[in-house]
């Protein structure tokens, strides 16, 4: 997210150098004009605003706003302020549910699954995907709740994000002979894993591309099988009622 900043910023202050020429509609005319700055990032989509003359254009997984001429960027919140609406904030609400609606039936196929750190407790037909860093407190805190709780299926897809040590943990987590019972002597125990052989190969790499297409920006991220999710902790009753309410589809 550094980089992306750091080449909208670079972006805002070369716009307005030099012309370009107008393309036939102010859509072709922004894309034209940010495609050269923008040091290959793709730019998913440009649309109108509620503002006049002012687009959306979405780029990097962020949104940022552009006049119709291409030549000035805005970047942070667009407010209505009359009915003291965040519309930048309702729009990444509204791409990200449909992001995860096209997702949802990738990540729970058997395929993807695969890849994840099984954990069954009683019946297990409920059913939760979680991506966990080995090194995250709040990571740790959702294990106790998960103790607490029934009839449910967790697949844990560990991803390296927070620490410098985090690879090295996923990896000999994932290496280890029991890899549930290694997660949760890590996780709840503080007993760290045998370092992993070099001839395992783990799935490190996989589990981030996944977790970077879902768009996962913190850990713990929870999705339940009605394709909802949530960026964070849950205490245990809280996690017990979204269990019981959740409708699954998947």
């Amino acid at each position: 997210m550094k980089r992306f900043s750091q080449v909208l910023i670079s972006a805002i202050f070369i716009l307005g150098c030099g012309g370009v020429a107008l393309a036939q509609t102010p859509q072709e005319n922004i894309r034209k004009m940010l495609e050269s700055k923008l040091n290959g990032l793709k730019i998913e989509g440009i649309s109108k605003t509620q503002v006049p003359n002012l687009y959306e254009v979405r780029v990097g997984g962020e949104l940022v706003y552009v006049d119709e001429s291409g030549k000035y960027m805005l970047q942070g919140n667009l407010m209505d302020l009359a009915n003291s609406k965040n519309l930048t904030r309702e729009r990444t609400e509204q791409l990200q549910a449909e992001a995860d609606k096209a997702m949802m039936p990738t990540l729970w196929s058997d395929a993807t699954l695969k890849n994840a750190v099984k954990l069954v407790k009683g019946n297990g037909k409920r059913k939760m995907v979680v991506f966990e860093d080995p090194n995250c407190g709040y990571c740790k805190k959702l294990r106790q709740s998960i103790e607490n709780i029934s009839d449910v299926t967790v697949y844990t897809f560990v991803i390296p994000i927070l620490s410098e040590d985090s690879s090295k943990k996923t990896r000999d987590l994932w290496c280890s002979s029991d890899r549930q019972k290694a997660y949760d002597d890590w996780m709840l125990r503080g007993k760290l894993p045998a370092t992993a052989a070099k001839s395992c190969e783990d799935v490190t790499d996989e589990s981030l591309e996944l977790s970077q297409r879902l768009k996962v920006r913190g850990t713990p991220a929870i999705f339940f099988a009605d394709g909802s999710r949530v960026p964070g902790f849950l205490p245990p009753d809280l996690l017990e009622k979204r269990l019981t309410t959740t409708k699954a589809v998947f």
